[in-house]
């Protein structure tokens, strides 16, 4: 198994170019952030990208489940489902699902804003 931060490591290496990246560690893991929007996280030595209602299809297509935790004794999901493996193989495949997050991400913010804000 790869230690969280080596990975941190190969994942930030893979996107770098795609915008300002930056990280915070928090809730037990590391929050991966572009152009100071929320693209994706690293739990538990896996990586997983944001999602939202255009984008999440393509992930459940391929299999990729959503990021859960417990939370009160229940399973809380998030909108951030694992990385597809090759993601890992070619800055070009990191590219490509990582602009699909920034997307999401984009789109959600904009959306926030449309509602009046955030929660």
């Amino acid at each position: 198994m790869v230690e969280d931060s080596d990975l941190l490591r190969v994942v930030l290496d893979l996107l770098s170019g795609i915008g300002e990246l930056r990280c915070r560690r928090m809730f037990g893991g590391t929050y991966i952030y572009c152009d100071d929007l929320f693209i994706a996280t690293l739990h538990d030595d896996t990586l997983y990208f944001k999602a939202n209602a255009a984008t999440a299809p393509e992930f459940v297509k391929r299999g990729l489940p959503p990021f859960s935790y417990l939370k009160q004794g229940a399973v809380a999901t998030l909108h951030y489902y694992q990385a597809p493996p090759e993601v890992f193989r070619t800055r070009a495949a990191m590219h490509r699902w990582a602009t699909k997050a920034l997307a999401a991400a984009r789109q959600d913010a904009s959306s926030k804003k449309k509602r009046g804000g955030t929660r």
